[in-house]
C-alpha cells in the first residue's frame, strides 16, 4: 500500500514536471519565434537554432525575409603572408552584408576577403543592428557619426594596426606616423605664423600645433629645419576649455592670447581632424583624402542603409589611393580658380556601384548648372563645384600651366609632401620636397637623376596604383630636393617625362637648360625664383578684420576674393619669390556692453582700446601687415613682362603710385607718391596702405619666415635701374645683360648717349 501510494506519488509528480518542463519549452519557443517575427532577437540564432532554412515568410504580411549573407575572412596580407586578416578581431566570418548587400567594395587592396571589421570593428557576427554597432571604431567628436574609422584619434586601431600602414620596417610606409607629424594635421605652419605676427610668441619657428607629438625615430633633419616636438595649442582662457579635456586632465594650458582664440575658431576647420565647415563636406584623418565628397554632400552608392537624401555622407564606399583634384580644393580652395573652364562632361573613373550600362540621372539637388540637373547621362559627371569663377565680372584667372595640360595636383607633388615626411616642420617650404628645378632643371644643369636598382625600391611600389603602370628596376627617375626618386617623372626615349599617375598621360617636360635665351641673364639665374616670372597671379583678399564679442567666439567675415599680379620679395630660401599682399589685419574686442577692452601693458598700464588694434611682432615689425612668399599655382610658360617688375613700385612692395627717381644715386631722393591717400590724409602714415617697404627699403611689413624678407634699399635702385634699359633693351637675350656692370660703365660714356640719342631721334622721325 504505502508502495503503491509513494510509486503512484512518484508518477504523478514526473508527469508533472514534464509538463511543466513541456510548457516552458514551448512558451520559450514560442516567445523566441515571435521576438524573431518581431524583430528584436539576433535573427540568425533562431533561424540556425530553429528554423533550418536560409529565409522564413512572415505570418503577418506574408514577406520573405532577407536571407542571412556570410563573408569568410581568408584573406592573408600581401607582404606578410603568414598574417591572417581574421586574426584581427578574431572573427572568421562576418554577416554585415546581410545588411549592407550592395554596398561597393572598398578598393582592390581591400578585397572582401578582408572583410569590414578589421577596418570598422563592430560585432561582425550578429545582424542586430545595436549590438553589431556597439563597438565600432569612431571618434564621438568627429560629428560624422560612427560611420569613419580613420580619425587621428582612433587611427591605431584601425589604419594603424600592425602590418597595416604602420609598424613597417621600412619608414616610408608607415603612413599614419607620418601624417600625424605632416603640417595639414599639425598646423605648426597657421599657428606659428600667426603668433609671430600677433606677438604670441618670441620666434617664428614652430612651438605648438594641433596636438602633442615628437619626433622618436632618431632622424631629425634640422638643417631642413626639422623640430624634436611640438606642444598642444594652449587655450585662449578656461572659460574655452572643452568640458570633455577638463574631464580628462587636471592641468591645461591656458594662454590669454587673443591668437589662440582665433585660431581655434578660424583656422583648426583646415586641419586634417577637423569637422568640415558649414555646409561644406569632407571626412577627417585619412579619409579627408582618400574618400570623395560631392559638393551636395550626398550618398550615390547602393547600400540600402545610406541616405541617399540626407547629406553628409561620402560620395561612394570607395577608398582613392590617388586623390582626386576635386578633393584637394575642397580645403585648398583659392587652387580651385586653376579649374575654371574644365568642361563639366570630363569623364571620372567609374565605381562598382555605377556599372557602364547603367544610366545616371543628376538629381536637380546636386550643385551642377541647371543645362544638366534632370539629365540622363551614360556615365557620371564630374562635380560642377570645380567650374565656376570667384571674380564675377572681372574676367577668368589665367589657368596653370599644369593644369592646363590635364595634371593634376598629385602629379607634381609627392606623398611626402602631402603626407609628411616623418618630421615635424615650422613652415611649408620645409616640408615641400618638389622644386620647379626637380623636373625642368634649370639653366647650368638638367634635372637630376637616378637609376633604380632594387625591386623593393620605394618608387615601384608607390607607383603601383598608377593607370600608366608600375615603374621597374632600371628606370631613371628626377631626383626631389630632399634627394629620394620622383615616383612620376623618368626619363623615357631620351626625354624628360612626367606621367599623370591617374590618367597615364605623357608629358614631356621642357628643361631649362634648352631655352637659354629666355633664361640667360645672369642676375635672373643665381637670384630668383622660377615662380617670380612665371607666376602670373596671386589671391588677394581685399579685407579680413578680426573681431572677437562677449560671447567668446569670432564673429563672422564678410570678405570677397580678388587677385592680381604677384609682387616680390626675398623668400626663405635667399632668392626673388612672389609675394602674398595682403591688406593689414586688426582686432577688436568688446564686452557684454559693447564696449572696447583696453590694451593693458606689463604693469597694468592703459595702452589703448582693442578697436582696430595693429600688433607688432617681436622683431619690431607690424605684425599685422604681412609680407609673406609663397610660390603660387598660377604658372605660365610666358614669363611676365621686364616693366612689371622693374618699372612698377607695387611689385616692389611699395604700394601704388607714381614712381618719382632722384638726382642722388643714393635714392634718398626717391620716393613713390600713393595713389590711395587715406592714410596720408589721416596723418597715420605717408605710405599707400598696402605698401609693405619704404623707397629707403625701411621694412612696413612683417613675414613670420624665417630668412624672408622685403627688398632692402640697394636692391630696390638696382632693379629700378635696369628700368632706365629696358626702353631699348626689352630682350631677355640683349647682350647688355650678359655683364650689367661692364653695361652701366658704357652708359656713363659719350658714345652711349650718342647712340641714345640717335636711336631716340630715329624713333621719333616721321616715316
Amino acid at each position: 500500500m504505502y508502495f503503491f501510494n509513494f510509486t503512484l506519488i512518484a508518477f504523478a509528480h514526473q508527469t508533472v514536471l514534464k509538463f511543466f518542463k513541456g510548457l516552458v519549452v514551448f512558451l520559450l519557443a514560442f516567445s523566441g519565434i515571435c521576438s524573431v517575427f518581431a524583430g528584436e532577437k539576433d535573427w540568425t540564432f533562431w533561424q540556425e537554432r530553429f528554423l533550418q532554412s536560409p529565409s522564413v515568410q512572415s505570418p503577418e504580411n506574408n514577406t520573405t525575409k532577407p536571407h542571412i549573407k556570410e563573408v569568410r575572412i581568408t584573406a592573408t596580407l600581401p607582404d606578410y603572408p603568414w598574417v591572417k586578416v581574421s586574426g584581427y578581431r578574431d572573427r572568421p566570418v562576418e554577416r554585415c552584408l546581410t545588411c549592407h548587400d550592395g554596398i561597393a567594395n572598398v578598393s582592390p587592396s581591400h578585397p572582401p576577403e578582408f572583410g569590414c571589421s578589421v577596418c570598422h570593428g563592430g560585432e561582425p557576427e550578429s545582424v542586430d543592428k545595436d549590438q553589431a554597432h556597439a563597438t565600432l571604431i569612431y571618434d564621438p567628436a568627429a560629428g560624422t557619426g560612427k560611420r569613419n574609422p580613420s580619425n587621428l584619434s582612433v587611427v591605431e586601431r584601425s589604419c594603424g594596426q600592425l602590418y597595416c600602414h604602420a609598424g613597417h620596417t621600412d619608414e616610408d610606409r608607415n603612413h599614419v606616423n607620418r601624417v600625424k607629424k605632416s603640417m595639414m594635421n599639425t598646423m605648426a605652419g597657421v599657428i606659428s605664423g600667426f603668433r609671430y605676427q600677433w606677438a604670441g610668441q618670441s620666434r617664428k619657428t614652430a612651438r605648438y600645433g594641433t596636438l602633442d607629438v615628437a619626433d622618436t625615430d632618431g632622424s631629425i633633419p634640422k638643417n631642413q629645419g626639422a623640430l624634436e616636438k611640438l606642444e598642444k595649442l594652449p587655450f585662449f582662457s578656461s572659460a574655452t576649455i572643452p568640458e570633455s579635456i577638463l574631464n580628462q586632465r587636471t592641468l591645461v594650458p591656458v594662454s590669454q592670447h587673443p591668437a589662440d582664440h582665433l585660431l581655434r575658431k578660424k583656422c583648426f576647420q583646415c586641419h586634417l581632424d577637423s569637422p568640415p565647415a558649414k555646409g561644406k563636406y569632407r571626412s577627417q584623418g585619412c579619409a579627408s583624402c582618400h574618400f570623395e565628397y560631392s559638393a551636395s554632400g550626398l550618398y550615390e552608392g547602393n547600400d540600402p542603409t545610406v541616405s541617399r537624401t540626407e547629406p553628409g555622407h561620402a560620395r561612394f564606399h570607395k577608398i582613392r589611393a590617388i586623390p582626386a583634384r576635386a578633393t584637394c580644393v575642397q580645403c585648398h580652395r583659392a587652387f580651385a580658380l586653376q579649374s575654371i573652364g574644365t568642361e563639366p562632361h570630363e569623364e571620372l573613373d567609374i565605381p562598382e556601384e555605377i556599372k557602364p550600362t547603367d544610366q545616371v540621372e543628376v538629381p536637380a539637388t546636386v550643385d551642377a548648372p541647371e543645362a544638366i540637373q534632370n539629365t540622363i547621362f551614360e556615365k557620371p559627371v564630374v562635380d560642377a563645384a570645380e567650374n565656376f569663377s570667384l571674380f564675377p565680372g572681372k574676367g577668368k584667372a589665367m589657368k596653370d600651366v599644369h593644369t592646363a595640360r590635364g595634371m593634376d595636383c598629385t602629379d607634381c607633388h609627392t606623398q611626402f609632401d602631402i603626407m609628411g615626411d616623418g618630421n615635424l616642420y615650422s613652415k611649408q617650404h620645409e616640408a615641400v620636397e618638389v622644386r620647379c628645378e626637380t623636373c625642368h632643371g634649370d639653366s647650368l644643369a638638367y634635372p637630376s637623376i637616378s637609376q633604380i636598382t632594387e625591386p623593393g625600391d620605394p618608387a615601384i611600389r608607390i607607383s603601383k596604383h598608377y593607370k600608366g603602370g608600375a615603374n621597374k628596376v632600371e628606370d631613371w627617375m628626377a631626383v626631389s630636393a630632399h634627394s629620394r626618386k620622383m615616383s612620376n617623372v623618368k626619363v623615357q626615349d631620351g626625354l624628360i617625362v612626367a606621367i599623370g599617375k591617374q590618367t597615364g598621360k605623357v608629358h614631356e617636360v621642357p628643361l631649362v637648360k634648352d631655352y637659354l635665351d629666355a633664361h640667360s641673364i645672369p642676375q635672373h639665374q643665381s637670384r630668383l625664383e622660377c615662380s617670380a616670372c612665371h607666376a602670373r597671379w596671386v589671391v588677394r583678399c581685399p579685407g579680413c578684420h578680426q573681431s572677437i564679442g562677449p560671447d567668446q567666439a569670432p564673429a563672422p567675415e564678410n570678405h570677397s576674393l580678388d587677385i592680381g599680379e604677384p609682387a616680390l620679395m626675398i623668400g626663405p630660401r635667399g632668392k626673388v619669390a612672389p609675394m602674398l599682399t595682403q591688406p593689414e589685419r586688426h582686432l577688436t574686442v568688446i564686452d557684454e556692453r559693447g564696449k572696447q577692452i583696453p590694451v593693458l601693458g606689463r604693469m597694468g598700464d592703459e595702452q589703448g582700446h582693442y578697436r582696430q588694434w595693429a600688433f607688432t611682432n617681436p622683431h619690431g615689425t607690424s605684425g599685422s601687415n604681412l609680407a609673406y612668399a609663397l610660390n603660387p599655382h598660377s604658372i605660365q610658360k610666358q614669363a611676365r613682362s621686364c616693366t612689371s617688375c622693374h618699372l612698377s613700385p607695387e611689385t616692389l612692395g611699395l604700394g601704388a603710385g607714381d614712381l618719382k627717381i632722384g638726382k642722388s644715386s643714393t635714392g634718398k631722393g626717391d620716393f613713390v607718391d600713393p595713389l590711395n591717400r587715406t592714410d596720408k590724409i589721416l596723418k597715420s602714415s605717408q605710405f599707400d596702405p598696402q605698401a609693405k617697404m619704404s623707397m629707403r627699403g625701411e621694412p612696413l611689413a612683417g613675414t613670420d619666415q624665417p630668412k624672408a624678407r622685403t627688398f632692402n634699399q640697394e636692391e630696390i635702385i638696382r632693379i629700378l635701374r635696369v628700368g632706365n634699359c629696358i626702353p631699348c633693351h626689352d630682350r631677355y637675350n640683349d647682350p647688355v645683360y650678359q655683364d650689367i656692370n661692364q653695361s652701366y660703365a658704357f652708359a656713363r660714356t659719350m658714345d652711349h648717349r650718342r647712340l641714345r640719342e640717335k636711336i631716340l631721334n630715329l624713333r621719333q622721325s616721321p616715316e
